[in-house]
């Protein structure tokens, strides 16, 4: 009876002892386990912040699928708690603690939007056999375009003349009316009876003043001419001197910013402008790396064998052509006016409404921006005029309506770049940085008017053989009302011949008017009776009869593209609508 009693109550402790061994071995099985996805979830979230990282890197653009490695289809996730299903040896990893933080993403450029994924993996602590344990992360991240900057260089206030080396680097042969600031980083030569009459000259080098020509005139103070010499100077093949102080006898009639009498003998040094092709081709938005999301008619072939830059498109793109078309990059809307406007109504009809938003929104006409209030859905808006410090004005039909983020001070489009023409209206909408890897012209003939801020590359040249103007007042530029802060279509072209003179970027024919920046490689020649109204640079600036430059107002801000000021690309926001 003992025997049995002992052997029952063994049996029964045997068991107990065995469920505790295995009820613990389970709970420590299940905490290890535990603690493994939490370790997986962490490294899914440092590879979420790498991800980030690397978007946020300011010389990295985030607006390129080329910034993240793109997640593909049958790389897209592991299987919860196993092992991988495929491999992401394609996507940019980091070790941490013994488990891998893997990551990639997939850019939308018409909504300007990251699908990013990010994936922690480490070892499964069941053993090796039982695979890894993993945990996905992915989250949506908008990215927002740096479509203007600070004014950098001072360059892009001067008509500026940058070849050195030569006995005469910059020659004047013909007057020039206007008052814009001019310089000459050489020596400058003037040529008989030319009237030099800007608000400022500084000549690096020598100035030489043939026979009847002079800087300024002497017949007060205010026509004369504030001018700085690092050189010499001399008049009608005289002997040269030191050109600083009362220089009247060599014919500079210059004032100093004290108001007295002289030359400036220490010339302000302005850096030469360097334009970074290479990283514009690579970059711009529409361009040859990312083309257009939302386009219509005949738009711009940006390049003829991506990815190497060579002007390899033969066909001269014509920026004002007798049809409408539309390149657009990333979100973004415009229509067209249904009728006239008055300055004082308070309602609009429109073409379409696709695109805009449902509630509250901003749009701009012209010059001038309004907050949409009410119709929203609907072809009839009430609107808010003179919106963002502008002054409503009359608009006429079918001119261009385009939506811009009310977002003060800038209020610049959502789109991440853009270039569109209405050929009823004469209109040229820009925005962002563009590159054509070819040449561009302007062939209309009428009076062309452009709004926004922007910068295109040329790997081509340029002509103009019909005005562009940033604010237009009846058949000619406004040169008052123009402010270039706002409205600044700088174009930069690299090439030499062609649709214009050898050695030449730029030529602008007889009697035709340009408003807003020029940058040549090369020589900016301009015709006869032509007239120019910002900032121009280049190796010369050839003149022909009788050019009249406009005296800008002192620009600030600038396209994100300018040369010589700091690329920037875009800002991504912080991640949203996480899943995993």
């Amino acid at each position: 009876m003992a025997l049995v009693m002992a052997i029952g109550i063994t049996t029964v402790l045997a068991i107990a002892g065995t469920t505790a061994i295995a009820y613990s071995t389970s709970n420590a099985t299940h905490a290890t386990q535990s603690r493994a996805r939490q370790g997986t979830f962490s490294l899914a979230e440092a590879g979420m912040n790498n991800a980030m990282a690397v978007l946020n890197l300011p010389t990295n653009n985030a607006m390129k699928q080329d910034t993240l490695p793109k997640c593909t289809t049958n790389e897209m996730k592991y299987t919860a708690g196993g092992a991988a299903r495929t491999s992401v040896s394609t996507w940019m990893q980091s070790t941490i603690n013994g488990g891998t933080a893997s990551w990639c993403g997939t850019y939308i450029a018409k909504d300007a939007l990251w699908y990013v994924t990010s994936i922690g993996s480490q070892q499964n602590p069941i053993g090796p056999s039982a695979g890894s344990v993993a945990r996905t992360l992915e989250a949506t991240v908008t990215v927002v375009p740096k479509l203007r900057q600070p004014l950098s260089n001072p360059v892009w206030n001067y008509l500026y003349a940058g070849h050195t080396g030569s006995t005469c680097d910059q020659s004047l042969n013909n007057n020039i009316s206007g008052s814009s600031r001019m310089y000459v980083a050489g020596n400058l030569c003037l040529s008989p009876n030319v009237q030099l009459a800007q608000s400022k000259v500084i000549v690096g080098g020598n100035l030489d003043i043939s026979n009847n020509a002079a800087v300024g005139a002497n017949t007060s103070l205010a026509t004369r001419v504030e001018t700085y010499v690092g050189g010499n100077c001399r008049y009608s093949v005289g002997s040269w001197v030191a050109c600083s102080g009362d220089q009247d006898v060599n014919h500079v009639y210059s004032k100093l910013t004290n108001g007295a009498t002289g030359v400036n003998h220490v010339a302000e040094v302005i850096a030469p402008p360097a334009a970074d092709f290479a990283k514009w081709y690579e970059n711009a938005i529409p361009g040859p790396a990312q083309g257009c999301t939302t386009a219509s008619g005949s738009i711009p072939t940006f390049d003829g064998n991506y990815p190497t830059r060579d002007n390899s498109v033969p066909t001269v793109f014509d920026l004002t052509p007798s049809s409408s078309y539309t390149c657009r990059v990333g979100p973004g809307a415009n229509t067209t006016l249904g009728a006239a406007m008055t300055a004082s109504q308070t309602t609009l009809t429109v073409a379409s409404a696709t695109g805009f938003p449902t509630s509250s929104f901003s749009i701009r006409v012209d010059d001038e921006y309004m907050t949409v209030t009410g119709g929203f859905g609907t072809t009839t808006w009430t609107v808010t005029r003179g919106a963002h410090v502008s002054t409503a004005t009359t608009h006429v039909i079918s001119q261009t309506v385009n939506l811009v983020n009310d977002q003060t001070p800038t209020w610049d489009p959502p789109s991440t770049g853009e270039l569109s023409w209405n050929a009823a209206t004469k209109t040229l909408t820009v925005s962002g940085t563009i590159m054509i890897d070819g040449s561009a012209k302007v062939s209309n003939s009428a009076m062309n008017s452009y709004n926004g801020l922007a910068t295109l590359y040329l790997s081509g040249t340029l002509r103009l053989t019909g005005s562009l103007c940033g604010k237009v007042s009846g058949s000619t530029c406004d040169t008052a009302g123009w402010n270039p802060d706002n409205e600044m279509l700088m174009i930069v072209a690299n090439g030499n011949g062609g649709q214009v003179n050898p050695g030449d970027s730029i030529f602008m024919d007889n009697n035709n008017s340009y408003q807003g920046g020029l940058y040549g490689v090369n020589a900016v020649e301009f015709g006869n009776n032509a007239s120019v109204d910002g900032p121009i640079v280049g190796s010369q600036i050839i003149l022909a009869n009788n050019l009249t430059t406009n005296s800008f107002p002192t620009i600030n801000e600038v396209s994100s593209g300018m040369p010589s000021n700091q690329d920037v690309f875009a800002q991504p926001n912080p991640p949203q609508g996480f899943t995993g």
